[in-house]
């Protein structure tokens, strides 16, 4: 009779980093890992997913070890790998690990139901990425949002924030991010100035206000050590995930509320995150039924990559 530890060919075990959505990918992309080749799967819990921890009752330390990086995913998902154990460490996100898998993935996660057909949802991820340079360099200019909200057949606009408010700003605002950021994983990451912070959120507030949106702002405590995420967060995730239209910037986040919740319509920004490189992650040319890319370099706020 086979014990435990030969029930499975090894073990996938998950190094979760910072961020929701990235957890998501994370987890993801083992589970697919582990079932294609009947490995054990270990991980800490997501709760706020209702996926629980999973440790290592049947982890066999007698067979070797392998990493699993963004480097060599696909190599490892396209072949069957020898017994092992397995550590994935990476963030996974290409769409074309998940395309042929959705329905399946879907069925891992609780039900999201669409609530709101008539309507758009855009969520913007701002707060830390109002004052850190690495993101604000990926602002996009407002006309771009419109020409792109005009691509939707809808009533009315929702925008969901992570901001304290949608409103003109002031150096106070700003100051307050900053305080919160500092007090947060990456202290020491370069900041734009006050100004530019302020003229960009400016410009978002002042340029969408002939939409007159709808506005859900998500102004609980941040959750420490978390990069800017806020306590009520699944809030957020479920209610975009509600939405049948939804429209996000370069956000993993509300990529994986669209997708769970299984909106008909989503437009992605097609460059994604420009600023490390145009071809660095492909989540923005995700081709799900019903999604499509928007934007392009040209439609950047700032000029100065």
């Amino acid at each position: 009779m086979e014990t435990c530890l030969n029930m499975y060919n090894g073990s996938v075990l998950v190094n979760f980093t910072i961020g929701f959505g990235n957890n998501i990918f994370q987890y993801c992309f083992a589970r697919l890992l582990a079932e294609k080749n009947n490995f054990n799967l270990i991980h800490r819990e997501i709760p706020q997913l209702s996926i629980p921890d999973k440790r290592s009752d049947h982890f066999d330390k007698s067979l070797p070890t392998y990493l699993v990086t963004d480097t060599n995913a696909f190599q490892a998902m396209e072949q069957k790998l020898p017994r092992g154990n397995y550590i994935v460490q990476g963030y996974y996100e290409d769409y074309r690990f998940y395309k042929d898998h959705i329905s399946r993935i879907r069925s891992w996660f609780p039900q999201f139901q669409i609530k709101n057909k008539k309507d758009l949802i855009l969520h913007l991820r701002l707060q830390n990425r109002l004052i850190q340079k690495s993101h604000h360099m990926n602002h996009v200019q407002v006309d771009c949002y419109k020409r792109t909200i005009e691509k939707f057949d809808c009533e009315n606009l929702h925008i969901v924030t992570d901001a304290k408010k949608w409103d003109l700003y002031d150096k106070a605002d700003i100051q307050e991010i900053r305080d919160e950021v500092a007090s947060g994983p990456n202290p020491k990451s370069p900041w734009v100035s006050e100004e530019k912070s302020i003229e960009y959120m400016n410009h978002l507030v002042s340029g969408l206000e002939e939409y007159r949106p709808i506005i859900h702002c998500n102004n609980a405590p941040v959750i420490p050590n978390s990069g800017a995420l806020r306590g009520n967060f699944m809030d957020d995730f479920e209610l975009i995930s509600s939405f049948n239209n939804v429209m996000l910037f370069n956000s993993t986040f509300s990529w994986w509320a669209a997708l769970l919740g299984g909106a008909s319509k989503v437009g992605t920004f097609g460059p994604w995150k420009p600023n490390k490189g145009l071809n660095s992650k492909n989540l923005g040319r995700t081709t799900f039924p019903g999604w499509f890319s928007w934007g392009t370099i040209d439609d950047l706020y700032w000029k100065n990559l």
